[in-house]
C-alpha cells in the first residue's frame, strides 16, 4: 500500500505549491503519494481540529497528516508521532490542533522535533522536509526527543460550537440531535438571531429556503443550513460561533 503525506493547512496558495515540491524534491519513493490540500480556515484551530479529525476517519492506516497552521504570537514545539488507532503518522504545532484527533485515537509515540531555530515559512523550510522524513521510514526518536502528554494544549470546543462551514453555507456544529423527529418545529439561536428551524433527516427535501436541523455526513455531527441557500451567508455566521435550538 502507498504511504500519503496529507497536507492539512491555510496555505492553500502558491504555498502548498511549494510545500508539496520540498517534499517531491526530498522523496525517494514511488510508493509515497501527496494528497491534494485539505484547506482550513485561516488561523482556525477549531477548524483545523474539526478537519484533521474528519481526515483520520477518511484514510487508511500509515497515512501521515501535515499540520501547518499556526497563529500563535509565542512559537510553539513541532510535535511529531504517531497515533494507536490506525498507526497515523502526524506532525504540527503544539496549538491545541490535536486535541480532538488525540482523544479518539490514542498517542503511541510522540515527540517535540529537534529545533532548527526560527525560518520565516519554517512550514517550507522545517516542517516539509522532516514530513519527508517520516514518510521514508526515518526513525522519530531520532528527530526529536521525547515530550510529555500533558504538556500537549486542550482546545476546549462548547457544545454546540461551529467547527466548520462548507462552500454551501451548511455549518456543522457540536452536540447531538436525540429526542428530536421528522418535521419538529425549533426555535435556533446564532450569531445574535434567532429563526425559525425544522428538523429532518434529509435536508434537501424540505422548500428551497427553509431553515434545517438534521444530521449531517461527519461522525453525528449536526447541521444547520438552508435549503438550496448559502445560510452561513445570510447569517454572516463564523467558526467558533454557537448555535442553540430548543423544540417549540
Amino acid at each position: 500500500m502507498k504511504k500519503r503525506i496529507v497536507f492539512i493547512t491555510d496555505c492553500i496558495n502558491v504555498a502548498y505549491n511549494e510545500l508539496r515540491g520540498v517534499i517531491l524534491d526530498n522523496i525517494k519513493s514511488e510508493e509515497i503519494v501527496v494528497e491534494p490540500v485539505v484547506p482550513v480556515a485561516p488561523f482556525s484551530i477549531i477548524n483545523g481540529n474539526f478537519v484533521l479529525r474528519l481526515m483520520a476517519d477518511a484514510y487508511p492506516k500509515g497515512a501521515v497528516f501535515s499540520i501547518i497552521l499556526n497563529p500563535s504570537k509565542e512559537r510553539p514545539a513541532r510535535l511529531i508521532g504517531k497515533t494507536k488507532k490506525k498507526a497515523f503518522y502526524f506532525m504540527g504545532a503544539n496549538t491545541g490542533v490535536f486535541t480532538w484527533l488525540f482523544g479518539d485515537f490514542g498517542v503511541a509515540e510522540l515527540y517535540e522535533l529537534n529545533d532548527p531555530g526560527f525560518f520565516p515559512f519554517g512550514g517550507k523550510y522545517v516542517h516539509a522536509p522532516a514530513v519527508a522524513q517520516i514518510a521514508m521510514g526515518k526513525s522519530l526518536k531520532d528527530m526529536g526527543h521525547p515530550f510529555d502528554i500533558e504538556k500537549v494544549v486542550k482546545l476546549d470546543i462548547p457544545k454546540g460550537t461551529i467547527v466548520h462551514i462548507d462552500n454551501f453555507g451548511l455549518m456543522k456544529f457540536t452536540g447531538n440531535l436525540t429526542g428530536l423527529n421528522e418535521g419538529n418545529k425549533l426555535a435556533v439561536a446564532v450569531n445574535g438571531k434567532v429563526l425559525q428551524a425544522v428538523y429532518a433527516k434529509r435536508m434537501m427535501s424540505r422548500e428551497t429556503g427553509e431553515w434545517v436541523i438534521y444530521p449531517g455526513s461527519s461522525f453525528g455531527l449536526p447541521e444547520l443550513g438552508k435549503a438550496r441557500e448559502n445560510g452561513a451567508k445570510k447569517l454572516n455566521t463564523k467558526i467558533g460561533d454557537i448555535i442553540t435550538f430548543n423544540k417549540i
